[in-house]
């Protein structure tokens, strides 16, 4: 007896349990009667037995009516974490109502039950269980018609703002009445995940790189995602929509050299220039080559010759200036000494007037004099 189906044995929900059909890396599904028809009944593993990866991914933008059960549920407490099961659970049931009512082909759902969902068995020509796509022996000639099929899928589970998120061959079965999408717990809300274009994209090119092993002329198909998601994006997505094929590459960032612009002389706006206007940029400075040359500083960063320094001597004490000749200003560089003075680089005053304090030792007193100045 399978512990997960008992409350539903208990209850009068199924009637008997006949066989287990498979099992994958989020449920095992069993075959039940439920009433009058044999239905098909998936019990979903625990959080710690299944293998999904990268499941934050696809619970972005997933919300719950009860807002205490959300805030637990953004805590991580232990009843936030057996909510956040709970709803993970109910979301695939939610989602096949939703889709089923659209006309998506999906399998018919019957009942959700303690954490147990009921569709309907999907079957074959035959009325054996279906079998998957990637397990079915498909010819080449079909290959162009089941990806036209299973494109419009997908384009009517993105009217109603869902993406499966995980479809690939493993997740459609060849029906019957034709190719029908299953599993759907991890399904996305197009316009709540920030990364739906991304899950988008990659289910139909699983798809569409699937069916072109087997048909190469859907390579040519590469930019059906794309279009779609334009179309998605622009609200003109229609049940009906069709990829015309012809969707726009993205732009392609240039190289580096074809950002850098044209080589010099080769469409360059200088290159044709005339003559004249050449001769122009090569003319010297207005104000001679002499004086222009004192401003412009040589190689090495030392500027080049300055302008002229005139050296004047300062004229003996009580001297009277020569007409036509100034006193040097401050700041004017100092004359040579002369020959015969005292030295150290300072003019002769003359001596001392008698009594006067420092009239012996002038020559000591004016050095240490000098070098307070200094």
């Amino acid at each position: 007896m399978v512990d997960p189906l008992a409350p539903l044995l208990a209850d009068g929900i199924v009637d008997e349990v006949l066989s287990r059909l498979k099992s994958g890396k989020e449920a095992d599904l069993w075959l039940v009667r439920h009433g009058a028809e044999i239905v098909a009944a998936k019990v979903y593993k625990a959080r710690q037995a299944r293998s999904f990866r990268n499941r934050s991914a696809y619970q972005e933008g997933r919300q719950v009516r009860d807002s205490r059960t959300q805030r637990a549920m953004d805590r991580g407490s232990r009843f936030g974490k057996a909510a956040e099961e709970e709803a993970w659970k109910s979301k695939e049931a939610d989602a096949l109502h939703a889709l089923h009512a659209a006309g998506v082909r999906v399998p018919r759902p019957v009942l959700f039950y303690e954490g147990v969902l009921l569709m309907e068995l999907v079957v074959d020509e035959a009325g054996h269980p279906a079998p998957r796509l990637v397990d079915a022996r498909v010819a080449r000639e079909r290959a162009a018609a089941l990806y036209a099929d299973l494109r419009g899928q997908a384009i009517r589970m993105l009217t109603c703002d869902l993406i499966h998120g995980d479809l690939s061959p493993y997740n459609v079965l060849l029906g019957r009445d034709g190719p029908v999408v299953i599993d759907f717990p991890q399904v996305i809300g197009a316009a709540h995940n920030s990364q739906a274009e991304g899950f988008f994209r990659r289910d139909l090119e699983n798809l569409r790189r699937f069916f072109a092993a087997l048909d190469p002329a859907l390579l040519r198909a590469a930019g059906d995602a794309r279009e779609i998601w334009r179309a998605y994006v622009r609200r003109e997505l229609t049940p009906d929509f069709a990829p015309t094929g012809r969707a726009e590459e993205p732009p392609q960032r240039q190289p580096r050299e074809e950002q850098r612009g044209p080589a010099r002389g080769e469409g360059h706006p200088r290159a044709g220039a005339p003559q004249r206007q050449r001769q122009r940029e090569r003319a010297p400075h207005p104000q001679g080559p002499q004086q222009h040359a004192r401003h412009r500083p040589e190689r090495g960063g030392r500027p080049g010759p300055g302008p002229e320094v005139i050296r004047v001597g300062r004229p003996a004490p009580g001297a009277t200036p020569a007409p036509g000749h100034a006193l040097p200003q401050h700041g004017a560089s100092r004359p040579a000494p002369p020959q015969g003075g005292a030295g150290h680089g300072a003019p002769q005053r003359g001596p001392p007037a008698s009594g006067a304090p420092g009239a012996e030792g002038a020559p000591g007193h004016r050095r240490r004099r000098r070098r307070r100045r200094r």
